[in-house]
C-alpha cells in the first residue's frame, strides 16, 4: 500500500487542494483529505498530481536496438495481417529504455507500424513491467490499419497489389467481404484472420487507421459506412477539411503532430477547425503516426495551450479522453476509486511552464520514479 498526501489532485472536471489518494493491490482504493494510514507516504504537498498521460498510438518498444535491421514493428510479407498481435513483438526492456514516465506517460497505446494495410492487433499497455502479462492494460484494443501513401509505396516497390488508393479500398472491401461470408457458414473452419474481422465486424473492437488527407479520411469513412465499423481517424492531418464527414460518421479522432514544421504546415491544417469536433466525436491528444519520442505528447499539448485552450481541457485530451478512445477509461485516465494508479506528480504545471518536470511517476501503485532519490522499484 501507498498513500499520496497533500497533493493538488487533477481530479475529473476539478482540482482538489491538498488531496490525498490511497493506493492498494495497484489500484486507487480512496481519495479524500486526512487520510491517515500505517503505510509508506509520498509527501506531495505543493506538487500537481495528475493522472498518467496516455500516448495512445506507438511503435516504439517494438523494435530491438541491437538489431535494427530486423525491426519487429513492421510486417509487410502481406499486406492484410489481422492475426498478428502486437504482444510478441513488444519488448519491456525497450519500453523500459524510453524512461516515459519522465513526461508524465504512464501508458501507451502499443500497435504495429506503418507498411500493412491491415498491420495486426494492437494493446494498450503500461510503461513498466518485467513482462507483457504484467504491463497490460487491454490485449486487443483495436485493429490497427495503415490507409497512407506509406502502404503504397511499400507494395508498390513490390510491384504487388495495392499500389494505388482504389487498390487499398478494393483489398479491404474483399477481405471484410470474405470475412461476413465466412461467419455466415454453419460449417466454416477456423480462420485467425476472419476471427479477428469478424470481431471488427460485429463492432467488438474498433479499426485504428492511420490517415493524411481528405481522400484517406473518406476513403475509410466510407467503408465504415457500408461495413457499419467503429472507426478510429489517427493523425489526419486533412481532418480539418474533413470535419463535416467525421461528424456525420461519429469515428473518434487521435490528434496529429501539433508542430510549426513538417506536415501540419505542408497540409494547411485547421487545428481549431479539427478542435471544433470535441464533445461531437471522441476526440485526444496523439502525436506523429508512429508515436516517436515521449516529449512530442507534451510538446503537442502545450502547442494548444499556446492556442488558447484551457490547460485543464488539454489535460483531459491527454488522459480520460484518450482512455475513452482506446475503450479503457473503465481501466485508466483519471484519478478514480478503482481505476489503476497511474500517477504523474509534477513540481507544477507542465501545461503552464516549462521549468515544471515530474518529481516521480507511479505506475499501477508502484512508483518507478522518484526525483528525490532517482528510485526505481
Amino acid at each position: 500500500m501507498l498513500l499520496i498526501k497533500n497533493g493538488n489532485l487533477h481530479l475529473p472536471g476539478q482540482v482538489v487542494r491538498k488531496g490525498d489518494i490511497l493506493i492498494k493491490d495497484r489500484r486507487i482504493l480512496k481519495i479524500g483529505e486526512g487520510l491517515k494510514e500505517d503505510v509508506p507516504v509520498w509527501d506531495a504537498e505543493g506538487k500537481e498530481v495528475f493522472p498518467g498521460f496516455i500516448l495512445p498510438v506507438t511503435s516504439v518498444g517494438l523494435t530491438d536496438y541491437a538489431n535494427l535491421r530486423q525491426g519487429d514493428s513492421n510486417e509487410i510479407s502481406s499486406p492484410c495481417n489481422p492475426r498478428l498481435h502486437v504482444r510478441y513483438a513488444l519488448d519491456w526492456r525497450e519500453v523500459e529504455r524510453q524512461k516515459y514516465w519522465k513526461s508524465g506517460i504512464t501508458s501507451i497505446g502499443a500497435a504495429p507500424a506503418g507498411g500493412a494495410l491491415l498491420a495486426g492487433q494492437m494493446g494498450v499497455y503500461h510503461v513498466a513491467g518485467r513482462s507483457t502479462a504484467q504491463m497490460c492494460v487491454c490485449d486487443t484494443a483495436a485493429l490497427k490499419g495503415n490507409f497512407t501513401a506509406e502502404v503504397k509505396k511499400t507494395f508498390g516497390e513490390k510491384n504487388v497489389a495495392p499500389m494505388t488508393r482504389m487498390g487499398m479500398a478494393s483489398c479491404l472491401q474483399e477481405k471484410f467481404r470474405a470475412t461476413k461470408e465466412w461467419m455466415e457458414k454453419k460449417d466454416a473452419e477456423p480462420d485467425s484472420n476472419h476471427e479477428v474481422l469478424a470481431r471488427v465486424l460485429k463492432r467488438e473492437i474498433p479499426l485504428l487507421m492511420n490517415v493524411t488527407t481528405v481522400a484517406d479520411i473518406s476513403a475509410v469513412l466510407d467503408l465504415a459506412e457500408e461495413f457499419g465499423l467503429r472507426v478510429i481517424l489517427n493523425a489526419p492531418y486533412q481532418g480539418d477539411v474533413a470535419a463535416d464527414m467525421i461528424e456525420k460518421s461519429r469515428a473518434s479522432v487521435i490528434l496529429m503532430d501539433l508542430f510549426d514544421m513538417g506536415a501540419r504546415i505542408w497540409y494547411g491544417t485547421d487545428v481549431d477547425r479539427l478542435l471544433s469536433l470535441k464533445g461531437k466525436v471522441p476526440l485526444c491528444m496523439g502525436c506523429s503516426a508512429g508515436g516517436v519520442g515521449r516529449e512530442n505528447l507534451l510538446w503537442n499539448a502545450c502547442r494548444l495551450v499556446q492556442m488558447g485552450y484551457k490547460a485543464e481541457d488539454v489535460l483531459d485530451l491527454m488522459t480520460v479522453r484518450t482512455a475513452e478512445v482506446l475503450g479503457v477509461d473503465h481501466l485508466i485516465g483519471s484519478i478514480k476509486e478503482g481505476l489503476f494508479a497511474d500517477l504523474a506528480i509534477y513540481n507544477g504545471n507542465p501545461l503552464e511552464s516549462f521549468s515544471a518536470d515530474v518529481d516521480a511517476a507511479i505506475v499501477a501503485g508502484n512508483i518507478v520514479y522518484d526525483k528525490r532519490g532517482e528510485a526505481v522499484c
